[in-house]
């Protein structure tokens, strides 16, 4: 079977041209390096399913599922840096988003712990879905961390996607939600409900979205994939490309 590249993250409609022009130039990269690679990208189905398909040249995933789901299954390229407000190199954080009048809380400086209010997270939640990390594991470890009390899963309004959490928030059918702080910078430019909503606190740094190949992929070729990478866009490589959770001391 011919290769396959997803890059389904930041995908949305409007982007699509600036999402495909990405795909070219690192398309010519790949095959500078002597990779057959697809003249498009692969949309639409099950994102799992192409995550995990053993055809897979190039593809964007969740740092959760990494850890998760993906863990063992797929082989890790490197984590694009982004200059979105929130973003550090190869981090990110998550804007919490409130309908309410006011300035928007600025990100802390530099990667670090988390900044939320109270107030920020008071009332019902919207989020994407229950394996996001910046739609809400990253809120629900660092309101534990913090002892701020989040609602149950069963009280959760689960949308499908950060913009309709967006929508869903200011709409008045969920009072927050936690949106990747680079979905928000694209909320701001193609979303009219996002005028509607302001940042209250943010979550704490994190690795960002991670480039993956199928698990397949041999040595060799994993160099320059991350060479073709390196090339088109600036990225870092992390040792693990994910959070780590420490482990209890058991210790009395």
């Amino acid at each position: 079977m011919p290769p396959i590249a997803t890059l389904p993250m930041y995908d949305w409609p409007e982007c699509r041209a600036e999402t495909d022009a990405r795909w070219a130039a690192l398309r010519d990269a790949l095959r500078a390096e002597g990779l057959e690679a697809p003249d498009r990208l692969t949309r639409g189905g099950d994102l799992l399913a192409l995550w995990l398909s053993a055809d897979l040249l190039l593809g964007e995933t969740c740092s959760h599922p990494l850890a998760s789901v993906l863990a063992g299954r797929v082989r890790y390229v490197a984590t694009p840096v982004s200059d979105a407000p929130g973003c550090g190199r190869g981090t990110y954080r998550s804007a919490i988003l409130r309908r309410a009048p006011g300035a928007d809380v600025p990100p802390p400086d530099g990667d670090g712990p988390a900044m939320i209010p109270p107030e920020a997270v008071a009332g019902r939640m919207a989020a994407n879905e229950p394996a996001s990390m910046s739609g809400l594991v990253a809120l629900v470890r660092d309101c534990a961390a913090l002892g701020l009390q989040l609602p149950s899963a069963e009280e959760v309004l689960w949308t499908g996607s950060h913009r309709d959490s967006v929508r869903a928030v200011a709409a008045g059918e969920a009072d927050f939600a936690a949106i990747d702080c680079v979905t928000w910078e694209i909320a701001l430019k193609h979303e009219p409900a996002a005028k509607q909503l302001r940042v209250a606190g943010w979550t704490a740094s994190r690795p960002g979205l991670p480039l993956i190949t199928a698990r397949a992929t041999d040595d060799a070729a994993l160099v320059r994939i991350r060479r073709a990478v390196h090339a088109v866009m600036e990225a870092v490589e992390f040792d693990p490309p994910f959070e780590i959770i420490p482990l209890p001391d058991p210790r009395p």
